[in-house]
């Protein structure tokens, strides 16, 4: 059992504890689901803004690129194209914030917004990865242009052992930026339900049963995601293969 685990299970004991006792206690049960929800809402929300910073950062980096290159029609063609892309996704990233906070700030009982992030979290979980996750590529895009303006004065060509170094060292930041947020949610949500299966009604039931139902309008989101990724390594490959994006 890992240590989240562990501690999961001694915090909801001591609330179980809190059940079999008088209507005073339930008043504590009350205070401990609502200390629950605001500090996974404050962890989401916090995630949300610190990947529209790193997408901000990556916009304000490009834009440095830009004016490094002026004059270099291929290389601030691919800037551009990552601004744009990265101020789709920011603005995406806005939306889902909204949307969770909307559910997370306004006037629920404390069991009625654990239900709502819930449905919120296992709908959106993937989505949100996925998008948090694909701003690392474009880190690594602008991070690198800036280098090699710095380093050599222009982009210079790379061999085929170059690109392979640098896409793995892509793949690796993409992933592990991935899994790392995804155990930090899925810990959320496991407890969560924790907390919604032990207030013994049919909340839980009725939130799973509504997640299945929403998940299918999600598919877009991540198909769209999917898209910019895809589009943010066709960028790269354009930076760094010698087919006429390249500078000599």
């Amino acid at each position: 059992m890992s240590d989240n685990d562990k501690n999961l299970k001694e915090m909801w004991a001591k609330a179980e504890g809190f059940m079999e006792t008088t209507s005073y206690e339930s008043k504590t049960i009350e205070q401990f689901i609502s200390k629950r929800s605001t500090s996974t809402a404050a962890y989401i929300k916090k995630m949300i803004f610190l990947d529209i910073a790193l997408k901000s950062l990556g916009v304000i980096i490009l834009g440095i690129d830009i004016f490094l290159y002026y004059g270099t029609i291929n290389v601030i063609s691919v800037c551009v194209a990552g601004i744009a892309l990265l101020i789709v996704l920011v603005l995406f990233q806005f939306k889902l914030l909204n949307q969770f906070a909307q559910i997370a700030d306004y006037g629920q009982t404390p069991k009625d917004k654990l239900a709502s992030m819930l449905t919120y979290l296992r709908n959106r979980f993937y989505t949100t990865l996925l998008a948090i996750s694909s701003t690392y590529l474009f880190i690594f895009i602008s991070g690198s242009l800036l280098y090699f303006y710095a380093t050599y004065g222009h982009v210079r060509p790379l061999d085929g052992q170059d690109i392979i170094v640098f896409s793995i060292f892509i793949l690796i930041g993409i992933v592990f930026n991935f899994i790392v947020n995804y155990k930090q949610v899925a810990y959320q949500i496991k407890h969560i339900e924790a907390c919604l299966s032990d207030l013994n009604d049919n909340t839980l039931p009725l939130v799973l049963s509504n997640i299945e139902t929403q998940r299918k309008l999600d598919r877009t989101y991540k198909i769209l995601l999917m898209l910019v990724l895809v589009i943010g390594f066709v960028l790269l490959i354009a930076i760094f293969k010698n087919i006429g994006f390249l500078i000599r």
